[in-house]
């Protein structure tokens, strides 16, 4: 009785993922179908559980290039400046890893999701509020 009951939900996993598959690009699961919002412009604050109660704040989706208000002109991104200033405003330790699916990713330690979203909109004004998405709060 048990191993009918494993593979029925096993054939039916598997016919789950085969529509899933021939949806194609219309399937997203952090928007459902068709969605507007993309996720591609919002920066992705998370907190990864390390081991007891020590923890990551991840911050990953910035911006490579920002236009200025006012005079339009476009400037790069300098991620260690940024990194450098989020160790010292919350005195803990970071690192910044380039990756080629996600671009720049920042890793801090502690559970400093909210304080690093404020940051980031008010003082280095990179981000507005709605291009913010944190995860697990």
């Amino acid at each position: 009785l048990k191993s009918k009951r494993v593979w029925g939900l096993f054939v039916s996993a598997i016919h789950i993922s085969s529509v899933i598959m021939e949806m194609g690009d219309k399937f997203d699961a952090s928007g459902g179908f068709d969605s507007k919002d993309d996720g591609k412009n919002k920066v992705h604050i998370r907190m990864q559980q390390r081991n007891g109660r020590k923890s990551w704040t991840t911050v990953a989706g910035f911006p490579d290039q920002v236009r200025l208000p006012k005079s339009g002109k476009v400037l790069a991104v300098d991620f260690d400046k940024i990194l450098r200033a989020l160790k010292k405003t919350f005195k803990t330790n970071g690192v910044l890893i380039k990756d080629a699916e996600h671009g720049a990713v920042i890793q801090l330690q502690g559970d400093i999701r909210k304080e690093v979203a404020e940051f980031l909109i008010e003082v280095t004004a990179i981000i507005s509020k709605d291009q913010v998405m944190i995860h697990g709060s």
